[in-house]
């Protein structure tokens, strides 16, 4: 009797340890699968923008001066499902696309660009200093605090195509659902909050004076953003993203004209709403 128990006992001690390590191994591999550590993705959506007012100061030859307070927005293309579908019309809307990768569970490098639009309304009055000189035209002349309205024939002026923030960053993403079993492998949600900041690379159609600029794409200033937002992953490898975006841009040496030495400068913050769906892909199990 007592060898017999002896023998249950030890059957039972070594079932209990197997056990335990087995449940430790499924432990183990759950976790693996809910780490992110190792995913990458890429994307592709739209904007919407907005914009602080801005002083912008023109500098040429034969003018030097700044006009105050200019009011500018964005341009919203009309809904269609060429204009944002056809691959030959992608760049028409306000887009934005980038890739990301998790290189810790929390953590993601980012790199994307953001197809923004900014345009100057007409017809608003600013207030305007410097001078014009040598034109020819009725705007010649000494300016000190003085109204005018911005028309055609003084100044238009767009970044559309674009206003393209390049730019690289880095963001934190916190997992929810993680605990329930019906979402496991079915459905993740994250929240992402991140820094970025880049290079502005636009191509602006000014007509300053009624002098056209070459509309080439420059390398114009520089910006910086903090962003927030929810990421809905579906099936492990797609998902749709939304997130709030606001920051600063310095537009430093922005082209006007294709003669002579004349730029303008300014700088302003911008606040962006974005929607945005992509694919993930996995560097390991």
């Amino acid at each position: 009797m007592k060898f017999t128990l002896t023998k249950i006992t030890i059957f039972f001690f070594l079932l209990f340890s197997f056990s335990q390590n087995s449940f430790s191994q499924i432990e183990i591999e759950q976790e693996e699968i809910r780490s992110n550590k190792g995913r990458f993705y890429i994307y592709w959506g739209w904007n919407r923008g907005y914009y602080s007012n801005s002083d912008i100061h023109f500098k040429g030859d034969t003018y030097d001066f700044t006009l105050s307070d200019v009011v500018a927005k964005d341009r919203q293309s009309k809904f269609s499902l060429e204009t944002y579908f056809k691959p030959t019309s992608l760049t028409v809307p306000q887009t934005n696309f980038g890739v990301g990768y998790y290189f810790r569970d929390k953590w993601i490098l980012t790199m994307s660009m953001d197809h923004m639009k900014y345009v100057v309304q007409t017809a608003q009055e600013v207030k305007i200093d410097g001078y014009i000189r040598e034109m020819q035209d009725i705007y010649d002349g000494e300016y000190s605090n003085a109204n005018i309205v911005i028309r055609p024939s003084l100044l238009q002026m767009e970044h559309t195509d674009g206003l393209n923030y390049f730019n690289f960053g880095i963001s934190r993403a916190d997992n929810f659902l993680q605990k329930f079993d019906w979402a496991k492998n079915k459905i993740e949600l994250q929240i992402i909050e991140g820094f970025e900041t880049g290079p502005l690379i636009p191509r602006s159609d000014i007509t300053l004076l009624r002098q056209d600029d070459i509309n080439v794409y420059h390398f114009a200033g520089w910006g910086a953003s903090l962003k927030t937002g929810l990421h809905l992953t579906l099936f492990k490898h797609y998902f749709i993203h939304t997130e709030i975006k606001g920051g600063y841009i310095n537009l430093f040496d922005v082209l006007t004209s294709s003669v002579g030495n004349n730029k303008a400068k300014q700088d302003f913050f911008f606040m962006q709403t974005t929607f945005q769906f992509g694919g993930i892909f996995y560097f390991k199990k």
